[in-house]
């Protein structure tokens, strides 16, 4: 059992540091990794600059290797289709580059038209895997793929980006082709098309001097950046800069923090239960030392002979979890939300943590067993038998140390759980659960059309169209006031959009058919931004008609983006007239699969040739925190790892004490003592180690979850009775654990077992 206990534990442990290995490799797949930045304005905290740096970058600074744009585009869906042959894959990751990436990432170019990825102006190129879903085993090089915002030609396939990238890319555009630039941003009536930029340096290049030399002479060549700063390839995903529209996937050293923290936590509960074991082993057998003292064992015998014993198991063990860890390495995504593979690690780093751990445990586990055997007298034992001196601090201590790990993971537990259902709960300001967001073409002639034939359904209780949704925003524009900079988050509307949605007015009037893009609501935030008291005769300048728009009303607060951050400004721009890029529909209640399967039949009607693609808000919003999910999952599934080490440790304690009180249960039960009065004298002890426990684990765990919750602007309460549960729990798992080997301890025949004694 002890064995297994520990394979167990080490396998935790393992996975632990794979996972950690494989966070901290992120982005290091590409073979210039090291030499790779990422530029951005530190004054702004954005990395989306102006496209046109490109080229004064490229030809003005011979530190630089090579540069490329990336406008990266992450989690909004789109369907491309082949123009012959109408069939259409849907596409998550869109990077719109030039040439110079190809070679920058060392893109490995599978075919191609030309000596470049894109040989035209209207070149795309597609990932391998998008080119077999498209085209099986047929050459897809110049097909056209079209959908409603682009056409263009395959010129290139390419193998995947590496699965350890803080970046996917599917389908690739030519930044050079204005039509492929999806984005703008505009201020003051000066628009730019925003990007990232890209830059492989010479390896012998000083970051600190190049990055002072590219602030002093940049504004020459472009007014439109601040202060640059340089950002290491590799320290995207890890990292606590928190830049505006940056798409890259992010980690989070914090929870790698957490999950180190319990690593290391199981591997020494582990180690304290093979040590317990090994000390409960060695006075379990005091009578076999006693008699191959007698016959002539030599003390070096002894302790050669317990090392090897301790070797053999801990070895036994490790080889175990490595088993172990083969066999259930492709599904760690269910763990860690991510797969991981051997290609991604650093087993250089790995391996010699791995056996360091383990010659670390063979040692101590050894040491004391060594150090009893160092004071065994044969004489003694012979005229005493089997004691232990002292008040055994040490054993209490490492008990006591295993029920504190056990309650404070407990605790963060039950806590990362009450926040998970306090996001699911959490009013966010509109009717997200029956409502129903529908992706409309976007240059479909007529979404009105489409409105109106969904809104005759008789289960559809409001309709309306939008250009962004809350979880969804597409456009930012700025506040127009040149002493008060801020961001909007800014959706076109159609009417009944506030119905539809749920929302509530709180001061003004709804758009009227004369308020068509000459009108705008904004939120409680957004106003408090402006410092307004009211909004009579207010406009919002940035956009509009020469004055701007006519700000009309006042919505209550509502959120865009997950409870991660906080209430954001937001306007709503009246123009029934807009390329709309999506439906929602408010649904009654009744059977969710029926009404959908009408709107999909409806659909097909009037779209038959486009797919039809839809989420529920409710699941947009809870598709937000999938990170804390898995995090949850994992850190219960190694909570429940290191409550049965710990069981099992508190198993070997109490063997150990019903060993040793063996003579003075049998005086107690001669003298009249009942079996529960017996029990009561083994247990008392581990009642009082689960206080001590409790009280140690508490404030520990109430700082965690504390410092865990800063990263959401909404948060549950840390209630007293959650610790309170979790040590509960724990008396309550420790008691039947003690109790059963303390029942048969007291059970047994005085007489027998002082017979023995």
């Amino acid at each position: 059992m002890i064995i297994g206990g520990f394979s167990i534990g080490f396998t935790a442990f393992m996975f632990i540091g794979i996972f950690y290995n494989a966070e901290h490799n992120i982005d290091t797949g590409f073979k210039n990794y090291e030499n790779i930045f990422r530029l951005y304005d530190a004054k702004k905290s954005d990395s989306n600059l102006d496209y046109n740096l490109n080229i004064p970058l490229s030809e003005k600074y011979p530190e630089i290797i090579n540069t490329c744009p990336m406008e990266y585009s992450s989690g909004f869906k789109i369907f491309i289709k082949d123009n012959e042959t109408k069939k259409f894959t849907q596409v998550d990751h869109i990077i719109i580059t030039n040439n110079n990436f190809f070679d920058i990432f060392s893109v490995k170019i599978i075919a191609s038209l030309s000596d470049k990825p894109f040989s035209e102006l209207n070149s795309v190129v597609i990932t391998e895997d998008i080119a077999k879903k498209l085209y099986g085993d047929k050459n897809p090089l110049g097909h056209i793929l079209k959908n409603e915002f682009l056409s263009g030609v395959i010129s290139a396939v390419i193998k995947d980006l590496p699965s350890n990238s803080s970046f996917k890319g599917q389908l690739f555009l030519n930044s050079k082709n204005e039509e492929f630039q999806m984005s703008q941003a505009c201020n003051n009536g000066i628009c730019i098309y925003p990007t990232s930029h890209f830059l492989l340096l010479k390896s012998t290049t000083n970051i600190k001097q190049f990055t002072k030399k590219l602030n002093k002479s940049i504004r020459q060549f472009n007014t439109n950046v601040d202060s640059l700063a340089l950002q290491p390839l590799p320290s995207i995903y890890l990292s606590k800069l928190q830049l505006t529209s940056d798409m890259h996937e992010k980690g989070s050293s914090k929870v790698l923090i957490i999950f180190l923290s319990i690593g290391i936590l199981i591997i020494l509960l582990s180690s304290i239960n093979f040590l317990n074991y090994t000390i409960s082993m060695q006075y379990a057998k005091m009578k076999e030392i006693g008699i191959n003292k007698i016959n002539g064992a030599t003390q070096w015998q002894l302790i050669l002979d317990s090392f090897l014993e301790t070797t053999i198991g801990i070895l036994l063990s490790a080889l175990i979890s490595i088993v172990l860890v083969t066999l259930f390495l492709p599904y760690t995504s269910a763990v860690f939300g991510r797969e991981i593979t051997i290609s991604e690690l650093n087993l250089l780093q790995l391996i010699p943590l791995f056996v360091i751990t383990i010659l670390a445990i063979i040692i101590v586990s050894s040491l004391l067993p060594i150090y009893i055997l160092s004071k065994f007298n044969i004489v003694t034992f012979l005229n005493k038998g089997r004691t232990i001196k002292g008040k055994q601090l040490g054993v209490r201590a490492m008990s006591i140390f295993q029920l504190t790990v056990s309650v404070a993971l407990i605790s963060v537990v039950i806590v990362i759980f009450k926040q998970l259902e306090y996001v699911k709960h959490y009013d966010l300001g509109f009717d997200e659960e029956h409502l129903i967001k529908i992706d409309i073409p976007y240059l479909h002639p007529n979404p009105s059309l489409i409105k109106n034939e969904m809104a005759q359904l008789s289960f559809v209780k409001g309709s309306t169209l939008s250009d962004g949704t809350p979880g969804g925003i597409k456009l930012f524009m700025g506040s127009g006031e040149k002493e008060n900079e801020f961001m909007i988050n800014c959706i076109y509307v159609s009417d009944d959009y506030l119905n539809t949605m749920g929302m509530k007015l709180s001061k003004g009037r709804v758009f009227f058919k004369s308020d068509k893009n000459k009108a705008c609501l904004l939120n409680k935030k957004a106003i408090e931004q402006f410092g307004w008291t009211d909004i009579e005769n207010k406009k919002y300048t940035n956009g509009g008609g020469e004055d701007g728009y006519d700000v009309i009303g006042i919505v209550n607060n509502f959120n865009v983006k997950s409870l991660h951050s906080s209430i954001d400004p937001v306007a709503l721009i009246y123009d029934p007239n807009h390329r709309f890029d999506a439906l929602t529909l408010n649904l009654s209640s009744g059977n969710v699969g029926q009404q959908l399967s009408e709107i999909e039949k409806r659909w097909k009607k009037l779209l038959p040739d486009e797919p039809f693609s839809f989420q529920f808000y409710d699941d947009i919003f809870q598709s937000m925190y999938l990170k804390e999910q898995k995090l949850g999952n994992s850190i219960a599934l190694f909570s429940l790892i290191a409550v049965i080490l710990t069981c099992m440790g508190i198993l070997a304690q109490i063997f150990l004490i019903c060993l040793n009180k063996t003579k003075e249960i049998g005086i107690r039960k001669v003298n009249g003592a009942s079996i529960f009065e017996v029990m009561i004298m083994l247990n008392k002890g581990f009642v009082q180690w689960v206080l001590m426990a409790f009280l140690i684990a508490t404030p520990i765990a109430y700082y965690v979850t504390y410092k865990w919750l800063e990263n959401f602007a909404f948060k549950t309460h840390l209630d007293w009775w959650i610790f309170i549960l979790a040590g509960v729990l724990i008396m309550t798992i420790t008691l039947i654990t003690v109790s059963w080997e303390s029942f048969k301890a007291a059970n047994k025949n005085p007489v027998k077992a002082l017979k023995n004694e």
